[in-house]
């Protein structure tokens, strides 16, 4: 899901992925760190310089030491991020985009197919009128100023839009010029136009582009019946929309019940989430989803065997379920095992799956509520990737992250 966010420098987005964002408040006071080895590098980029800091820890920290990434030029900050499976790009105030991780079929955008560590983050090559990234298994999409998309990266599923079988820089997607915002999931994308309408492209097996469940598409196709969205989000094989005055509607697989409509049985037509309140935002993850509320509760619906629907229990659910105690969200990041919220305050709650530090606070067999990460200063936005967790800092426009982004 896409949604701009804000940072102190401007005033102050089952089966395979889930990726996400957040809004801004309050900084906290950041603690004293225990720096265990300290690496100050310089990466030169093709389209901007980046001062990348990675505190190591051992092992997988149950604190969120993993790694502070700061624009080098005083005048830019982090304005967006975007978490794929296992690897990150992040949109800076002067419109150019930087991403790191796994890059096996081209998609972080530079014009390799090289991986790249935290410290090296690396410079989509082309792009410098960025207002938002978003991030699949394989594929990284941008939405920029003049309302046009471009994708980069695995094409197998007409992802990208077109029969390139894959690109290590960005392509454009021809037929879209009026968008509002862009979303990923794990092999396909969808643009939101800026009438309220919603289309498609690339895998389809499950329905998730809409209206047929016959065939993959490369060109984008409209949504059927959605006519007023406000945001969108694309998950493992399912696709979600908010519309004008709350309501929210899926479509596509729905085997761990992550359309809401208290069945099983995938839908190429949307189907209305089931007993939901007015929602604000929505977040798709691999094979659950959730919503904040308008009252600032999270309720999530779909897969639940690592607790990442926070109410407690590790049961499926086909219907909406409450995040326990969570009242002041402000935006929510579902990923693969886990899921995390910005709440008003600044702090950042996370529940579900562990194994890898991704919650940035708990045991390692993780946590079915919601556990506050109090060592955090105040984020601006947070995103999820399978087993890691990134936030922008508030006060500093710098990005944190922590947990396993391989």
């Amino acid at each position: 899901m896409l949604i701009r966010t804000h940072s102190r420098a401007s005033n102050q987005t089952g089966d395979q992925t889930g990726h996400r964002i957040a809004s801004a408040v309050r900084p906290s006071v950041v603690r004293r760190l225990t720096v265990h080895r300290l690496t100050i590098q310089m990466t030169v980029l093709p389209v901007v310089m980046l001062v990348c800091l990675l505190v190591a820890s051992t092992g997988h920290a149950r604190d969120p030491d993993a790694y502070v990434l700061t624009p080098n030029k005083k005048t830019e900050h982090f304005t967006f991020l975007a978490a794929g499976s296992h690897h990150v790009c992040a949109v800076l105030s002067g419109g150019t985009i930087a991403c790191w991780g796994n890059d096996l079929m081209g998609q972080l955008g530079n014009g390799t197919q090289t991986d790249q560590a935290a410290e090296q983050p690396v410079g989509v090559i082309g792009l410098t009128t960025a207002m938002a990234v978003t991030a699949g298994d394989m594929h990284t999409c941008a939405l920029l100023k003049n309302g046009s998309i471009w994708c980069w990266g695995g094409n197998r599923y007409h992802q990208l839009a077109g029969s390139l079988p894959s690109a290590n820089e960005p392509v454009q997607v021809e037929t879209i010029s009026r968008a509002a915002g862009v979303t990923a999931g794990t092999y396909h994308s969808c643009a939101l136009l800026t009438g309220g309408h919603i289309r498609c492209w690339g895998y389809n097996e499950s329905g998730q582009l809409g209206g047929t469940k016959e065939m993959d598409s490369a060109e984008p196709v409209e949504v059927p019946g959605i006519t007023r969205a406000t945001a969108l989000s694309g998950g493992g094989a399912h696709t979600c929309a908010v519309e004008r005055g709350g309501s929210v509607h899926c479509w596509g697989g729905n085997s761990q019940g992550q359309l809401g409509n208290k069945t099983h049985d995938n839908s190429a037509q949307p189907v209305e989430v089931a007993g939901l309140p007015p929602a604000r935002s929505i977040s798709s993850g691999t094979s659950h989803t959730c919503a904040v509320l308008k009252d600032g509760r999270v309720a999530c619906w779909g897969w639940n065997a690592t607790g990442q629907l926070g109410n407690g229990s590790t049961e499926d659910s086909a219907a909406p379920v409450f995040a326990t105690g969570i009242t002041q969200a402000t935006h929510v990041a579902a990923g693969r095992f886990h899921t995390c919220a910005l709440l008003k305050t600044g702090r950042i709650a996370c529940w579900g799956g562990n194994r890898n530090g991704e919650l940035g606070a708990g045991p390692p067999e993780g946590s079915p509520i919601p556990l506050t990460i109090k060592e955090l200063p105040a984020a601006g936005a947070i995103v999820v990737g399978d087993r890691f967790s990134c936030i922008i800092i508030k006060q500093t426009g710098a990005a944190k992250c922590w947990g396993a982004i391989k």
